[in-house]
């Protein structure tokens, strides 16, 4: 997701999660995404929804989790597909998650929305997890972000990749019961808002682990 301002702040959490790729785990995560996923508004990884969600699998599954995020600040899809997808071919996950588009809605284009969309799932190993767009809240932007996720949920379906309902989830957030949600920018999810994105995972994370209990 695009922030208004770039601070030391983007490269220090990049930085850490470099470090965090580098601890040994069992079980390998690997992320796909945006700012969201590098967990900015949040203080610390293990905050973040990926590290929630690091954590989710490491509970449910007894085994340690190695996490590799590729996200980067301000990818669009077409980041996903030249920059992403590539270092996520030379990997071999146990887990994936893809939380991506937010920053296309800038400039909402809907053929090429759904054409990216496509090339992107069709490259995903067919255990990802998949989410469509947060809610956000009100303006034009929401209405694309409605028919985006709405696209994305087809798509998904169509794989029979595991949906992730993001844009619902964070909808019934609605409100000033949102606002603790979000940090001072009042865009990017702040600790708490984060714990309500990890939920939008949460059910095909606990799928997806006993999918690996079983096979081991």
């Amino acid at each position: 997701m695009a922030w208004t301002l770039r601070t030391p702040f983007t490269n220090a959490r990049r930085r850490a999660w470099a470090r965090r790729a580098q601890q040994p785990g069992e079980l390998l995560y690997v992320a796909i995404g945006d700012s969201a996923a590098q967990g900015v508004g949040a203080r610390d990884l293990d905050a973040s929804y990926v590290g929630l969600l690091a954590a989710r699998l490491q509970r449910r599954t007894g085994r340690t989790v190695r996490v590799v995020n590729l996200s980067r600040y301000g990818a669009r899809l077409a980041d996903a597909l030249d920059r992403q997808l590539p270092a996520l071919a030379a990997l071999e996950p146990d887990l994936v998650t893809v939380a991506i588009g937010a920053n296309d809605m800038a400039a909402y284009d809907p053929e090429r929305f759904a054409d990216e969309v496509g090339r992107l799932l069709a490259a995903l190993p067919p255990h990802t997890i998949v989410a469509d767009l947060p809610c956000f809240h009100f303006g034009p932007r929401e209405q694309d972000a409605v028919r985006a996720s709405r696209v994305i949920a087809e798509l998904v379906h169509a794989r029979r990749l595991a949906f992730a309902p993001l844009h619902r989830v964070t909808e019934k957030r609605r409100g000033r019961q949102s606002w603790a949600e979000f940090t001072w920018d009042q865009f990017h999810p702040s600790a708490l808002g984060y714990r309500v994105w990890e939920s939008a995972f949460a059910g095909a994370v606990a799928k997806r682990a006993r999918a690996l209990q079983s096979a081991s």
